[in-house]
């Protein structure tokens, strides 16, 4: 019959010790630091796929982060655009007035004069709407990328619209006659329609950049949530994994002590 006090018990005792403060100790890291997984030893294939999942969180922040400096270059379009439609409405009016039978050529040329203020005016709205440097109504076309991948799927191209020549053939009107004011209510309500028609493009950009926007939100806040699942360590499971460590520590090393106090009593026998 194998003695408690032989070097075999004293063995297992001290590896089970071992064991178990290496137990204590891994569920006090997780604890710490809230992660079920801390090094690629804790879990392999849970690490890959939750660093997966985090770069993914990652580039969905970015492509957001992209999404806003498209809704403000929208906003800037449509800011500017709304003054240049409002410019178009007085010159309508203006050229409506002139075209009467009854105004005066010297009348008209009071007309004319605010006429070609507003139609400078147009023309510098446009020239100097800039977004990062970039003129927003120049024709040149805006790629957003909002996805995670190269793909077409992944951008939204935004059309702001050419209003360069709309405002030019505006500067070109001149309504200090009758027959030029006639002229000139037909140019200014073309002007007008192609300028609402690049409003109604921007919103429309707008709108799908919003979109993309609460896609990427629900993409990013599911991805952390699953990664979450997977990394992070359950506070419940780990206390109770500690503390059951700590129990049998506590039973190992009184035994192991009980066993070494035989061992002694034993030789002390011996020797007398």
């Amino acid at each position: 019959m194998a003695s408690i006090s032989g070097s075999g018990s004293t063995n297992n005792l001290l590896q089970s010790l071992n064991r178990n403060n290496q137990s204590q100790n891994k569920a006090l890291e997780r604890l710490a630091s809230g992660r079920r997984i801390n090094r690629a030893a804790d879990d392999a294939a849970g690490l890959a796929i939750s660093d997966a999942l985090n770069a993914e969180a990652r580039v969905r922040t970015k492509a957001i982060e992209n999404a806003d400096f498209a809704t403000s270059l929208t906003n800037i379009a449509d800011g500017a655009a709304s003054q240049i439609t409002d410019i178009t409405a007085r010159l309508s009016e203006l050229a409506t007035q002139a075209a009467n039978g009854t105004l005066s050529d010297d009348q008209r040329a009071a007309l004319n004069t605010e006429f070609q203020e507003l139609s400078q005016e147009a023309q510098r709205i446009v020239s100097t709407t800039e977004f990062n440097g970039v003129n927003v109504f120049s024709g040149q076309s805006t790629t957003i990328q909002v996805g995670t991948d190269s793909s077409a799927n992944s951008t939204i191209t935004l059309q702001n619209g050419d209003l360069q020549s709309t405002v030019n053939a505006l500067a070109s009107l001149d309504i200090g006659n009758q027959a030029g004011a006639q002229a000139a209510i037909e140019s200014v309500a073309q002007a007008r329609n192609e300028v609402s028609q690049a409003r109604g493009q921007i919103g429309a950009s707008a709108v799908r950049v919003e979109v993309s926007q609460n896609n990427n939100r629900v993409a990013r806040e599911n991805a952390l949530a699953a990664e979450s699942r997977i990394r992070d360590a359950d506070t419940a499971e780990e206390t109770a994994n500690l503390v059951a460590a700590r129990i049998r520590t506590n039973i190992n090393s009184a035994v192991l002590a009980q066993a070494n106090q035989d061992r002694g009593n034993v030789l002390r026998l011996l020797g007398s």
